[in-house]
């Protein structure tokens, strides 16, 4: 029975190691030696190469080749719907984008930004024929939409730059922003304005507009996304205050659902 005791408090304290070691990214950085984790949490090297071994075998973290650090890997994504079903965000906003959706014919957009990604949580059609849905769950680079340049901007600058991956980024058109160099005043037009645009920067023939929405899970950011033909200027006006609207609305929402 001692025996039993002894083990099943070995493995809570291993368990207890690999949360901490997990926690340590989102608490002090995006990217960690194993010396940086042994040195933060205190825990001798070798425990740390053992435990990271294991977390990068399942999924949990991953390591750069090139520079042998850690980052926290895609198998946490499986934690997202959920995660985000219990903070009710998708909830709390179907309504209003759906109808941002039906009020201006197109389609409307919700996302995060996950491992320098674009997740869509929400994604409502218009009564346009032409138009670009997209799926639930799917992702999408984060440099060249206006979803992921409105989450970039939402974040410090050191942190977007690690977000945004390894340059050059993927040139999907002539008009992408292939650099940091290039993408960096971007953003900061973004923070200053709260607007995020892309014009055929992901497709030929696609236009975007962005607003970022706050909630306690970290940043949002609502779109929506029409033909190049249908965006002028007047109508991405009126898009763009319909957008802040909702956005503004779906946060009191938020705030209302944690009181």
């Amino acid at each position: 029975m001692r025996k039993e005791v002894s083990t099943n408090e070995t493995s809570v304290g291993t368990l207890a190691r690999g949360l901490d070691i997990l926690g340590l990214f989102a608490r002090e950085a995006p990217e960690l030696t194993q010396t940086e984790i042994s040195a933060k949490l205190g825990l001798p090297l070798p425990t740390v190469h053992r435990l990271t071994a294991v977390l990068a075998e399942r999924g949990y973290l991953e390591r750069d080749p090139r520079t042998r650090r850690f980052r926290l890997g895609l198998e946490l994504a499986r934690f997202l719907p959920p995660l985000l079903s219990g903070m009710r965000l998708p909830e709390l906003a179907r309504t209003h984008v759906a109808q941002l959706a039906g009020d201006t014919g197109e389609n409307v957009n919700l996302a995060v930004l996950q491992d320098g990604d674009v997740v869509y949580l929400l994604s409502e059609s218009g009564t346009r024929l032409l138009s670009a849905h997209t799926p639930v769950g799917t992702r999408l680079p984060a440099h060249c939409t206006a979803l992921g340049k409105c989450l970039l901007a939402q974040l410090p600058p050191e942190t977007a730059r690690d977000a945004a991956g390894p340059e050059p980024y993927e040139e999907r058109t002539a008009a992408t922003l292939t650099t940091w160099e290039a993408l960096a005043p971007a953003l900061q037009r973004i923070r200053r304005d709260g607007l995020a645009q892309s014009w055929e920067e992901y497709e030929i023939g696609l236009a975007s507009l962005a607003v970022p929405v706050a909630w306690p899970g970290g940043g949002a950011a609502l779109n929506v996304s029409l033909p190049t033909t249908r965006a002028t200027r007047p109508f991405r006006t009126e898009l763009l205050a319909r957008l802040r609207d909702v956005a503004v609305r779906i946060e009191a929402g938020l705030a209302a659902h944690a009181r």
